[in-house]
């Protein structure tokens, strides 16, 4: 018990590094009593204690912090905004999408991946239509692949169109992941383009992809 209130105490400590260090080690420690003081050291003058925070109370995962965690994705830093989605996804409580999907316009690209994989976590189907427009339209190969990754999660229909134009992506990372979304949502519309995917695209890994998500479709 006593190691609890001693960390809790050394979140005050006058230097930032002990700060930090001690939140990432309440995080690993899991316990709730931490909870309300990781709370407050989210807003931590230093950056570095702040992001440990921000992740420490992900690891914990107690419902309390989705309100400080939803601030937090408006921090000034990238990274602090960063560390906050995840968190919000570990928690899993529906009052972050709406700070989430707002985060996939986030002017860092990190931060909209990071956005996009929280949303398919929490699957949350009312985020499919700003998901799709990642997919298709987000200058950043990372978002792309994250929006797809998050659609199949979601599983909505009204992603396959947008979805099956991604199988035509540059970047392979796109294209194999819209293949596994397709074959996740399991919808025939996409049997003809996961087809030519799986015999002519140049990349292995996608080719096998796209052939796995056929073989689900045939079996849905």
């Amino acid at each position: 018990m006593s190691i609890i209130n001693d960390h809790i105490r050394a979140l005050k400590d006058e230097y930032p590094r002990v700060r930090q260090v001690t939140a990432s080690a309440l995080g690993n420690i899991g316990d709730p009593r931490a909870v309300d003081p990781l709370i407050r050291a989210i807003k931590d003058e230093d950056v570095m204690v702040r992001q440990a925070a921000a992740s420490a109370l992900g690891n914990i995962g107690d419902p309390r912090a989705v309100e400080p965690l939803t601030e937090a994705l408006k921090d000034k830093d990238w990274g602090v905004r960063w560390q906050a989605a995840p968190a919000l996804s570990s928690i899993g409580d529906s009052r972050a999408v709406e700070p989430l999907t707002e985060a996939l316009k986030d002017e860092d690209q990190m931060v909209r991946r990071q956005a996009a994989k929280a949303l398919g976590r929490i699957s949350d189907s009312s985020t499919a239509e700003q998901l799709v427009n990642l997919v298709s339209k987000d200058e950043d190969r990372w978002v792309r692949e994250a929006a797809a990754e998050a659609l199949g999660r979601i599983g909505d229909p009204r992603a396959v169109d947008r979805l099956i134009e991604a199988l035509e992506d540059e970047h392979y990372g796109v294209r194999w992941r819209a293949a596994q979304a397709l074959g996740k949502i399991g919808d025939p519309r996409a049997s003809e383009p996961l087809t030519n995917l799986a015999s002519k695209d140049e990349t292995e890994a996608v080719r096998k992809t796209a052939a796995e998500a056929l073989e689900k479709l045939g079996s849905s």
